[in-house]
């Protein structure tokens, strides 16, 4: 029966038995029903074989079958399998001795809301070959003939079996149960896992509240610089910097809409409700084709979807701020809403907190519509807004200001999203999408006349960038060992780095714009992922193109990206990857914090893109899916990346900003280290990150390189979690780095000019306190050749469920941060303090300000 038809082609036709006269009952039927019925009519015996022939699969007649062979031949094309006669017998046998492939695919959901899986896996547990679902849910796997089942697996998720053969040919819908429901509804997913690879993080937001947090608040970014190669400029920012890179050199999407400003209280908490995120990724390196733009990573962000099946509520109220959600469906299992808000509460602490530092307000909003138009389109529609306002007035107790201060700062996106199967081997998704940044600023100063009278001089300065764009990505599994990618977008920019305008008593304004910038900016890519030698070696080459078009300047870059991995036996891998990327806008920062002060600035006739060259190679070892070992050696050269030679920002109006901005060279490199234990009742993370970043500009530092401000040789993380019993656990985190890079001047001068009147004017260096005091000039002979002192702090934490009533769940969380009140610097400089009547002068000296020391926490969460 397993013979090659080959052999009997010339018996089966001339055979009479496959010529004989057979009336079909109906058009429409399974293969089994068809050879059942056939054997009735005809009382011929028709042999095969289960295993490759799929009995239950749905087909269809043409009407113009009128014999044994012909119906046959119909119902068997496309199976790989022809009929022949020998004996008085039929005989289905395969037309070659090669094992036949079909392909299965469809999409991966939540048993409970119906909201895609992301990262799902669907392999044939006898090969061992499969796929991973992508960020839509989507999968697309070719299965041999002989499978008899396939296995869908989810860190989150309870393994699920598929049965094979399928009864039809059709798009699947997959149904997974989450792993631990009680744990997941209380603890925010205390199964959820991270999946990590070489520069790879894919973070579940279940995962992020894990561990201790600032006051309370969980933070995406954060979680992610517990990993080596993440960390943050200062104490308890959310700002993420990436193996030595700018902080303008992570690409932040948002539901795939690009995002200019991250942080909330000067980066102190970032614009990602974590209610709202749903997953969260991380490249570091091995960057995909389709990712171009910035320098250093990726993150990837994801919001959730919404229940389709019932409707669900949150409330979580912190000492700093109150959050809600609420999703569910609008046409049960067809369309579905989620809806997240979040504001501080910092304002609402009463009259005097504002009178001595000033008021303070953030709020956002996240909102998706989720529709299934059928079973092969759907469309997402994704809005966020985050807004911080910002008001300090003259009469603050704490500080001595001539002025009254404003900033507002906000970030909107929009994205439509229409995803769609064009057939099991190829899905598609096509994006529009809008983004804009917008920081404001304006001061108020009252001054009195010779005569007397007061005048008032009012001040506003305006930042801005806007994007409107339009992406495909469109993803075709030829086979299970080959997957292609590509696609391409265009994207408008319009940039208003700065505009002041003032105006004296109400007058006409003085109106003094910048130069505004419109932009095309167009991609392509393409790349090609191949499993070879039984899946041990996977290479995935791939090459983007990005191009800026505007007047007066045209840049295009080629960006050629190459990810070679060697799986090794026992759970081991070594992986290399080379990558070239390009960045075509740079942000020109100020030199302290985060503040949203910072110009968004493109390339120029006169500025270059910065470029960066990207080489790693590393090794994992996994036990199981109880402990993962990782190490990472890695080296970037940058080019052309920009900086000041002075502060410049929202403040300084000057409309000759490009003649401040100076371009050099980059030289990142370093190893990073990862020990995770992810399952049991002990869980945790240990990172070590070894690492140099360089920087070299001609007029700066004598032309000579200089350790970068973001250098930390040393970043360790310990974070630990233990479950003491179902529904409460607690964790700890430790984490240290090395002090920021800190230039000492090597001597100081007075300088008895400032202020003063020079040839019959006044110097512009003028000082509020220039009659009683001197300025001073610092003499610098190297720049960042000292170091600040280290940055390390232990904080606690647990999470315990209350219990539930009705429908209603009670959980609490608390906290201390920085256990043993460690000073670490948030901003170190000379200062000369003067005191309210100017009788006493403090001498010129070097201040170390710190933000934090021990501060407690508790939350309250409420599910319904």
């Amino acid at each position: 029966m397993l013979a090659p038809a080959a052999v009997l082609r010339a018996q089966s036709q001339e055979a009479p038995i496959l010529q004989q006269s057979y009336t079909p009952p109906a058009r429409e039927g399974s293969i089994l029903f068809f050879i059942q019925d056939i054997q009735r009519q005809t009382g011929i015996s028709i042999s095969y074989s289960s295993s490759f022939l799929h009995l239950n699969k749905k087909v269809q007649l043409t009407g113009n079958e009128h014999s044994t062979g012909q119906v046959l031949n119909t119902i068997l094309q496309g199976t790989g399998i022809q009929a022949a006669a020998i004996n008085g017998k039929i005989f289905l046998l395969r037309e070659s001795s090669q094992t036949q492939y079909y392909t299965i695919s469809g999409f991966i959901k939540e048993e409970n809301s119906k909201e895609v899986i992301i990262g799902a896996s669907v392999y044939d547990p006898v090969t061992r070959r499969g796929a991973i679902s992508n960020a839509y849910g989507f999968f697309s796997v070719q299965v041999p003939d002989s499978c008899t089942s396939i296995t869908f697996s989810h860190v989150g998720y309870e393994t699920y079996m598929l049965p094979l053969p399928l009864s039809e040919a059709r798009q699947m819908e997959v149904y997974m149960k989450p792993r631990n429901p009680l744990q997941t509804v209380v603890v925010n997913g205390d199964q959820d896992s991270v999946t990590l690879q070489a520069g790879y993080i894919k973070m579940p937001v279940g995962y992020v509240s894990n561990f201790p947090a600032l006051l309370g608040e969980k933070d995406v970014l954060k979680s992610l610089q517990l990993y080596p190669g993440a960390s943050s400029s200062l104490e308890s920012s959310s700002n993420l910097l990436v193996r030595g890179g700018n902080a303008d050199q992570n690409l932040y999407l948002l539901d795939g809409v690009p995002l200019y400003h991250t942080g909330h209280l000067f980066g102190l908490f970032s614009v990602f409700n974590g209610d709202a995120v749903k997953d969260v990724s991380l490249y570091k390196d091995a960057f995909p084709a389709r990712y171009g733009g910035r320098l250093s990573s990726v993150v990837d962000i994801r919001t959730r979807d919404g229940n389709m099946k019932e409707w669900h509520g949150k409330a979580t109220l912190s000492p700093v701020s109150i959050s809600t959600e609420l999703e569910g469906p609008l046409v049960k299992d067809k369309s579905a809403m989620f809806l997240s808000f979040r504001r501080s509460l910092i304002d609402a602490y009463g009259r005097e907190l504002t009178r001595r530092y000033g008021k303070y307000a953030l709020y956002d909003v996240n909102f998706k519509l989720n529709q299934l138009i059928d079973d092969k389109n759907r469309i997402y529609l994704s809005f966020y807004k985050g807004q911080d306002n910002m008001f300090i007035p003259r009469e603050v107790m704490d500080f001595n200001l001539l002025d009254d201060y404003k900033f507002a700062w906000s970030n909107i996106t929009a994205a439509l999203k229409w995803t769609r199967v064009i057939s099991p081997k190829v899905f598609t998704n096509t994006t529009a999408t809008y983004s804009r940044f917008v920081n404001l600023f304006s001061q108020r100063s009252d001054f009195k006349l010779s005569s007397g009278e007061p005048l008032q001089i009012n001040g506003k300065g305006v930042s801005r960038v806007r994007d409107i764009a339009l992406h495909n990505e469109t993803e075709y599994t030829i086979s299970n060992i080959q997957k292609l990618s590509f696609g391409g977008g265009y994207t408008y920019h319009n940039f208003a780095p700065t505009a002041y305008s003032t105006n004296l008593d109400g007058g006409d304004a003085i109106k003094r714009p910048a130069p505004k910038y419109y932009m095309s900016e167009f991609t392509l890519y393409g790349e090609d992922e191949l499993r070879l030698f039984d899946d041990r070696l996977t290479l995935r080459p791939g090459l983007h193109f990005g191009a800026l078009a505007q007047s007066g300047s045209f840049y295009s870059s080629l960006q050629p990206r190459l990810m070679v991995r060697w799986d090794l036996p026992q759970q081991q891998y070594v992986q290399a990857s080379y990558a070239h990327m390009t960045q075509f806008i740079h942000q020109l920062t100020t030199p302290v914090i985060n503040l949203p002060t910072d110009l968004w600035v493109p390339s120029t006739e006169n500025i270059k893109p910065e470029t960066a060259f990207s080489y790693s190679l590393s090794y994992q070892k996994q036990w199981g899916n109880k402990w993962r070992f990782n190490v990472n050696l890695y080296y970037k050269l940058l080019k052309d990346i920009v900086t000041t030679n002075t502060v410049l920002n929202i403040f300084d109006n000057s409309d000759q900003w490009e003649k401040k901005v100076i371009s050099g060279n980059g030289y990142n490199y370093g190893s990073e280290l990862l020990l995770e234990k992810n399952t049991g009742r002990l869980t945790g993370i240990f990172s070590y990150t070894l690492s140099w970043a360089w920087r070299e500009f001609r007029g700066f530092n004598g032309g000579k390189m200089y350790p970068f401000k973001e250098d930390r040789r040393h970043n360790l993380s310990l974070a630990l979690k233990y479950r003491l019993k179902p529904g409460w656990n607690i964790s700890a985190s430790w984490k240290f780095a090395s002090g920021a890079p800190f230039t000492l001047p090597a001597q100081i001068f007075p300088d008895y000019d400032w202020g003063r009147n020079i040839n019959g004017q006044l110097d512009g260096r003028t000082s509020p306190f220039a009659y009683t005091q001197l300025n001073y000039l610092p003499f610098i002979t190297r720049l960042n050749d000292f170091r600040l002192n280290p940055v390390h702090h232990l904080d606690l934490g647990t999470t315990v469920y209350l219990g539930a009533t009705r429908s209603i769940r009670h959980t609490l969380t608390g906290g201390v941060y920085n256990v043993y009140s460690r000073s670490n610097p948030f901003i170190v400089s000379y200062d000369q303090f003067v005191t309210n009547n100017d009788s006493e002068i403090y001498p010129l000296q070097l201040y170390q300000y710190s933000l934090f020391r021990t501060l407690p926490y508790i939350s309250y969460t409420l599910k319904f």
